[in-house]
């Protein structure tokens, strides 16, 4: 793909801080802020900018319980239950991150934050009287929110803008 050297900058800025405004942007690539309006609609178009996602601190809301689960869906669940039903494995409120994966031995990898194990327990627990027949919960590991080392990929979406052509 791609992009000019004026969308590369306003993407690089808006990768170390998304909530900048058009001005704080313009002011940095001396542009005017109606043209980096311009530029920000122009890569929400093609796509390249999906949402803005804040980086909240676990620890200080109360989540300081973080959880890796490797689970299998068997086929027969897919027969027995609806999507959304299946929500309630594979998207939970409490997962930050759920990815399906292409193996026989896992189908999905979640990464879930609770506020303490006893909640951590609970879930699983549910899960596993819900959907016994249906689930197997083949590895979990619990982490804590003070050994995230890093939670941001600023870094590689800036290392490949730069080496992006112009």
């Amino acid at each position: 793909m791609k992009l000019t050297k004026n969308e590369k900058g306003v993407l690089k800025l808006l990768v170390k801080d998304p909530l900048s405004t058009n001005s704080d942007i313009a002011n940095k690539l001396k542009l005017t802020a109606q043209g980096v309006g311009k530029i920000r609609n122009h890569l929400n178009e093609k796509d390249l900018i999906r949402s803005c996602e804040m980086h909240l601190d676990y620890e200080k809301l109360g989540l300081g319980i973080h959880a890796v689960a490797l689970i299998k869906i068997l086929p027969s669940a897919f027969n027995r239950f609806k999507n959304n039903e299946l929500d309630k494995v594979i998207k939970p409120k409490n997962a930050i991150r759920s990815y399906s994966i292409q193996k026989t031995d896992v189908t999905h990898i979640i990464k879930y934050a609770f506020k303490n194990l006893t909640e951590y327990d609970t879930y699983f627990r549910s899960i596993l009287s819900e959907f016994r027949n249906y689930v197997e919960i083949k590895d979990t590991f619990i982490l804590s929110s003070e050994g995230i080392m890093k939670s941001s990929s600023a870094d590689l979406f800036s290392d490949v803008l730069d080496e992006l052509a112009t």
